[in-house]
């Protein structure tokens, strides 16, 4: 059986320009998000976003990249990070791309402007418009500039998006298709119609503080932050990296999803269908803690507590991210493994911040950094759509 196994990573988020960044933000707790105005649709109303304000320098100061869409240097940043800390030369490798991407190039600035243009001037329209409107544009802009020409994927299901596409990079590996997948996903959602979008969907908190709003396992917590990142990951057949003499981070031991199947406007509030993949991926082991997908919508979180409950029995430590990072949509998936493989890395779980468990008290929940040697993960996400899918980590 193929072992799979992750010798690299890189992310950029918010306040996180590399993962030296990210892991002091793992292990301090850092909020990286604030509170925003600017971008809301109405007065007087604010939210709570994650904006990557630094790190893209090179590339926004660069006119070759001038055409590029701010989830394109994002990607390319991030995956350029995870090649170099594998320390592999792709060259000689069949490579496979796989980005997960929920909103792709439709929420930037570029795109929205020329939609508004086209009712003045059809003629200002940006020469560039249908590539935004594609996601697959962004994946291809990353292969680009990595120099991949071998297989090449999108995958769009929500906020499961990179997780799914590591799911699939795995099939190819396994299935001796390929000898590398550059892996992980990719958001940046930041404007007003985004913003107006989850209003109505009554998803992102609004007029809350930092300390009121976005925080997962909470009562008071009204909705999620919305945060822009790109979070990639490099994966080898296990007797490869060995070859290769590289430092294997873990080994991605399975990924599945499915999906809720009751239609694209609903939400199945049971979360039966997540439960079942968390009973079969964890087939009656108890891992060392999970990395959950809480953020702070009621409906979300309360699908965990029910799976810690009739799974776990409440004995499992659940932790959460996303009051330090936000959801960063495809990105979130990724994020979260890399998240676990440096804690598998570095002996720790990280916190769960701000929560006070208001109606979550039941749970095992760790609010505070624990260092202990880490052996098995489980990671958690679902998405607009209805999509699940989990993840199982294990130290090699």
């Amino acid at each position: 059986m193929n072992h799979i196994v992750a010798t690299g990573v890189g992310v950029i988020s918010p306040k996180v320009e590399n993962i030296k960044d990210f892991l002091n933000v793992l292990q301090t707790g850092e909020n990286t998000l604030k509170e925003n105005s600017t971008l809301m649709p109405h007065e007087k109303k604010s939210t709570i976003l994650g904006i990557v304000e630094n790190g893209l320098e090179e590339y926004q100061n660069n006119p070759a990249y001038k055409r590029y869409s701010k989830a394109m240097l994002l990607g390319i940043k991030a995956a350029k990070e995870a090649i170099a800390s594998a320390n592999i030369d792709l060259t000689s490798k069949r490579v496979g791309l796989f980005v997960g991407t929920a909103i792709g190039g439709i929420s930037e600035e570029g795109f929205l402007k020329s939609i508004a243009l086209m009712e003045e001037d059809p003629n200002k329209m940006v020469t560039h418009f249908i590539h935004f409107a594609n996601h697959h544009s962004l994946t291809s802009a990353i292969g680009h500039d990595l120099g991949i020409k071998g297989i090449e994927k999108t995958i769009s299901t929500g906020c499961t998006s990179s997780l799914e596409a590591i799911e699939i990079a795995m099939l190819y590996l396994k299935n001796g298709l390929i000898d590398v997948a550059v892996v992980g996903g990719v958001d940046s959602a930041m404007s007003k119609t985004t913003n107006q979008a989850f209003i109505k969907n009554r998803s992102i908190t609004i007029n809350q503080t930092l300390e009121e709003g976005a925080i997962p396992f909470s009562k008071s917590s009204r909705g999620f932050a919305i945060a822009e990142a790109a979070a990639f990951l490099i994966l080898e057949r296990e007797e490869d990296a060995l070859k290769r003499n590289v430092e294997i981070l873990g080994e991605i031991e399975q990924v599945i999803s499915n999906n809720d199947g009751i239609g694209a406007f609903s939400t199945d509030t049971k979360g039966e269908q997540l439960k079942n993949l968390v009973q079969q991926i964890a087939y009656n082991r108890k891992p060392d803690y999970v990395n959950s997908q809480a953020l702070g919508i009621q409906i979300n979180d309360q699908i965990e507590k029910r799976c810690s409950k009739e799974v776990f029995n409440h004995e499992v430590p659940y932790t959460s991210i996303k009051a330090m990072v936000g959801n960063p949509f495809g990105a979130a998936g990724a994020i979260q493994v890399i998240s676990g493989l440096l804690s598998i890395k570095y002996g720790f779980i990280p916190p769960t911040t701000k929560t006070q468990k208001l109606g979550y008290e039941e749970m095992f929940i760790n609010t505070d950094i624990q260092y202990k040697e880490i052996n098995e993960i489980l990671v958690t996400n679902h998405g607009l759509g209805g999509n699940n899918a989990v993840a199982y980590l294990k130290k090699v």
